[in-house]
């Protein structure tokens, strides 16, 4: 019997402690990304432009505002692209220092990482006095502006009251109820298995 109720008791604190750490185990959300990610020229890659049609990429661009942290993927064939500097994007001069040498891999991906302009251009030099480069004027990212709207809204319908304990009657907040309710539950558990356990020793 002894060891039946010390089997009992064991299952009350595993409960009550259950119930304490409900709450500890919310995680952390991992952060998820800003920016955006634009197919430079869309459907139509990153190519040489038809002669009719020779600004394509200055179109491109200025259908959409661009901000630090949007990326662009250049996807061609049989090509190449580069970040430059502004005198070799309006020269398509390679050797004017561009900042960074050109890539060959058919799928290209910049990060725009700060704001002012950036400056993107074949390695061809044929290809970019073509009309195959291109310039972003990349926005800086603020933050969001809190709402200035100082209005009242309107109040709210008043909740029922409860009627107070009467006097002499403990008080208890919300926290101390859900713990009774939590105990209780286990208390009545308790209860129920001490009494099959003994209602078992009797029929024996």
């Amino acid at each position: 019997m002894a060891q039946l109720l010390t089997f009992f008791f064991f299952l009350l604190v595993t409960v009550a402690e259950s119930v304490r750490g409900a709450g500890a185990g919310v995680g952390l959300v991992p952060p998820v990304p800003i920016g955006k990610r634009y197919i430079v020229g869309a459907a139509d890659g990153w190519r040489v432009p038809p002669q009719e049609n020779k600004d394509m990429y200055i179109k491109w661009a200025s259908t959409i505002q661009f901000f630090v942290e949007d990326s662009i993927e250049f996807m061609y064939k049989n090509d190449s692209v580069g970040e430059v500097n502004k005198y070799a994007y309006y020269h398509c001069n390679w050797t004017a220092l561009a900042p960074t040498p050109p890539v060959k891999d058919g799928s290209s991906l910049f990060l725009l990482d700060a704001p002012g302009f950036a400056y993107f251009a074949s390695a061809d030099v044929k290809h970019c006095k073509k009309g195959q480069r291109l310039m972003l004027n990349v926005k800086a990212r603020s933050a969001p502006v809190p709402s200035t709207d100082i209005s009242s809204p309107p109040s709210p319908a008043s909740p029922a009251i409860a009627p107070g304990p009467a006097p002499g009657e403990p008080v208890m907040d919300s926290a101390t109820a859900a713990l009774a309710s939590s105990h209780g539950r286990a208390f009545m558990l308790v209860v129920s298995g001490t009494t099959l356990a003994l209602m078992g020793t009797i029929r024996a």
